[in-house]
């Protein structure tokens, strides 16, 4: 794809008429009092005991807005027990019935015909109705920074029209906004999930609600809101030395459904766009407010598009703080995500991608995807890469660097780059004692990371199958404490780079030494997880971040010369989800992990997300990994599922559900302990889930001649009875190895006893235990 040859004079930003009217609305249109009016929109129930609604002057020959000022009640009651905990948590209550006084309403569906219907008398105007207006205005534009706008204009010039309803509800009863969105696009905080209910402070706001809509609800069906899809991005870039960015993008949009001609797309807000034009040349409309507001962008074609139509748009923008400038021939690539313009949502739009880098010629650009050509054009780097498969996501990271790489004749070669001098914030850094440290190059380490990353790439590939790319590469970032993977390409943390003795120094061994341990190893997973398998949504995260965990545990098991740190790795998650947090509660205990991101709220704890999605998702798989093991087949049939799961879903974005029928396709007999070939037993105690059982095991030998027999007392606690697992019983030797006997299925808080007869023994037995390789997360 390229550039039309003659471009339009680009548009201004938000020039276009209809979104211009809707920034400007005010409450001066029809008022009229209401008595005991009852207004239904999906899970929310609104009544109007009495007061006064002001409805919004026409946009386009429509009405969508209004303002009540009188009494009303919001009737929420969640359809899931999971919803109901999460309610609970934000609101202290699993049914809401909250009064307000004032409320806000942006809609697009057929309020406005419903108010006027249950008018009752006409009523003045009200300086306070449109004081609530702007206070609105400001709560979504300044501080939750979300263009409400712009959302409406989709459906306003929409054939069909829309189904969009938000209410932004005030009252004496509660400190906090209250927010009630039905939106089929995906309701702010919860997308793609057509429903949430907002609590919201000055800058941010807990989700207390977030679940499909009705209709979905009643056909089992999954979230799925895309109008459009972006399958080829052909990007051209230049960098300065000081890290601004000009760019030019020409995008392939095809729409998903009919009467798409609103595009929101994903672009950083100081990323400010010059122009937008279509296939022709011709200048289209956009939308990008003020960087420190509600920058959102969004692209208005000159008119709908038809079901499966592409069309081409060229975008160009430019601005500075997406790249930064560390010194030394350091750059931080900030905005991961939206340094290109591309599809809102989590790395599920996998698309083809052709990048042209223009840089200082003493910097190397290393991007996702294959390198095609690399020439110097007087000061300039020029560097073009293209993607041999469709990715997720792509980026890109540079700076003057040195390199290593494994063996060329592997399938996947793995390349590790550090840079050559310190970023400016890492010199003359002091030690604990408040001594400057001495040399902190990061070289030294490119062949420890290369050994790491090749061997990560060995272990996965046996367990999970073959990556669609042929090679991995490994870089440096200036962040210390965290790791980021995208496809073909992996930001290390800096001091990962660093040896053991200056991590000491540095007091980064204190807190969590096993983290330096495996964060190659984790982020080469996401090679897998994340990257060739994509999540659905935020629901399907756990399986990207927990699934890389257990694949940490992997290498471990792997790399070392015994099991001690593969134990203590298990241990360390097991701690996390188990220990209160400052806000009095364990991570496990705040919800499933299908909550996502959801689950770290004011009142749960900001950090709940980490300590529960990662190492809970981890044991998730771990249980099944050991539920699947058997002497006779040993990992080969977890394998074998995990190679199905991955071939299945290679460039697509898997949900929960996806990755459980794999598993259920591919389970061997011995787990099917309902006889319906299903795994609900399983997913409903560890996936939607959040009990955990308690197992103690007592046991008494008897060695008659050359044969023993054990009589064991197996018991599982602290869990209600529809709490169903198969359970690992090992036989411990006095030597403290251990091997399996078996699984025994227990239902609820319940006990089994049995007299088993263990022939001749190798060595003198010491205990069985269950759980003895962290099989299950338990108590």
């Amino acid at each position: 794809m390229k550039v039309p040859e003659k471009l339009e004079p680009a548009r201004t930003a938000n020039a276009n008429a209809l979104y211009q009217a809707l920034r400007t609305r005010t409450a001066n249109g029809p008022s009229f009092t209401v008595k005991n009016l009852g207004l239904k929109r999906d899970a929310g129930v609104f009544t109007f005991s009495d007061g006064t609604f002001y409805l919004y002057g026409e946009v386009g020959g429509v009405v969508t807005g209004a303002v009540f000022l009188g009494s009303g009640t919001l009737h929420v009651e969640p359809p899931s027990a999971m919803e109901r905990r999460q309610l609970k948590i934000v609101m202290k209550t699993e049914v809401l019935d909250q009064p307000f006084t004032s409320a806000v309403f942006e809609f697009t569906d057929g309020t406005a015909a419903e108010l006027r219907k249950s008018a009752v008398a006409s009523a003045p105007a009200s300086g306070s109705a449109q004081q609530q207006a702007q206070d609105a205005q400001t709560l979504f534009r300044k501080n939750l920074k979300h263009d409400v706008e712009a959302r409406v204009l989709e459906d306003i010039v929409h054939p069909g029209g829309g189904g969009f309803f938000l209410a932004d509800m005030k009252g004496a009863m509660f400190s906090k906004r209250l927010i009630y969105v039905v939106d089929p696009q995906g309701a702010i905080g919860v997308e793609p999930e057509e429903v949430g209910l907002l609590t919201s402070g000055d800058d941010s706001y807990d989700v207390a609600l977030g679940i499909r809509s009705e209709a979905q609800r009643r056909a089992s069906l999954a979230a799925a809101n895309d109008r459009f899809r972006i399958a080829q991005q052909t990007i051209d870039l230049t960098i300065e030395k000081n890290g601004r960015m000009t760019g030019t993008v020409v995008s392939a949009v095809t729409a998903a459904e009919g009467g798409v001609q609103v595009l929101p797309l994903l672009l950083a807000p100081t990323l400010r766009v010059s122009g937008v034009w279509g296939p022709g040349g011709e200048a289209l409309d956009f939308i990008q407010e003020d960087k420190e507001r509600d920058a959102d962008f969004a692209v208005v074609l000159q008119r709908p598009l038809k079901v499966g139509e592409t069309i081409q748009i060229t975008t160009a923008y430019a601005g500075k703080d997406v790249v930064m400038d560390m010194g030394g021939g350091n750059y931080f690539l900030r905005a991961r995500e939206s340094w290109y313009p591309n599809v809102r949502g989590d790395l599920g739009n996998y698309a083809q991608y052709t990048m042209t880098f223009h840089t200082p010629k003493y910097v190397q650009v290393v991007a996702t995807g294959n390198l095609v050509t690399e020439r110097e054009e007087g000061q300039q780097k020029i560097s073009v890469w293209q993607t041999l498969t469709p990715i997720a996501v792509a980026g890109f990271n540079m700076g003057e660097f040195k390199s290593d790489q494994s063996e060329r004749n592997k399938d996947v070669q793995v390349v590790t780059y550090a840079n050559k001098e310190l970023a400016n914030n890492f010199q003359g850094l002091p030690d604990r004692s408040g001594m400057a440290l001495g040399t902190l190059s990061t070289t030294g380490m490119l062949k420890v990371a290369t050994s790491e990353g090749d061997a990560a790439v060995q272990i996965y590939t046996d367990f999970f199958g073959p990556l669609p790319y042929d090679h991995v590469s490994l870089t440096q970032q200036t962040a210390c404490n965290y790791g980021q993977s995208w496809p073909t390409l992996v930001y290390l943390p800096i001091c990962y780079f660093w040896d053991s003795t200056v991590k000491h120094q540095l007091g980064l061994l204190d807190s969590d030494p096993s983290y330096w341990k495996v964060v190659t190893a984790h982020e080469v997973a996401h090679q897998w997880w994340g990257q060739t398998v994509g999540f659905g949504s935020y629901r399907d995260q756990w399986m990207s971040e927990g699934f890389a965990d257990f694949s940490a545990s992997l290498f471990l098991m792997a790399t070392r010369k015994d099991q001690k740190e593969y134990r203590e790795f298990w241990e360390l998650l097991r701690r996390r989800l188990l220990e209160k947090n400052a806000q009095g509660m364990r991570p496990v205990d705040v919800g499933p992990v299908v909550m996502g991101t959801r689950v770290s709220t004011s009142r749960s704890g900001g950090n709940v997300y980490e300590m529960l999605i990662y190492p809970k998702g981890a044991y998730i798989l771990h249980s099944l990994e050991m539920l699947f093991w058997t002497k006779k087949y040993g990992e080969a049939p977890f394998k074998q599922a995990m190679h199905d799961f991955v071939s299945s879903y290679q460039n697509k974005a898997a949900t929960t559900e996806d990755f459980k029928a794999v598993m259920e396709r591919d389970m061997p007999p011995w787990m099917d302990i309902d006889k319906n070939h299903k795994l609900d037993w399983f997913f409903n105690a560890y996936v939607y889930g959040t009990e955990v059982p308690k197992y103690t095991m007592t046991s008494t030998f008897e060695k008659k001649g050359e044969e023993t027999t054990v009589h064991f007392t197996l018991t599982q606690s602290g869990v209600s009875r529809d709490f169903k697992m198969m359970v690992p019983v090992y036989l411990e030797f006095a030597d403290k190895h251990a091997v399996l006997l078996g699984n025994a299925t227990l239902n609820g808080s319940n006990s089994i006893e049995q007299t088993v007869n263990l022939g001749k023994l190798p060595s003198e037995p010491k205990r069985m235990v269950a759980n003895y390789n962290f099989d299950l997360l338990s108590d």
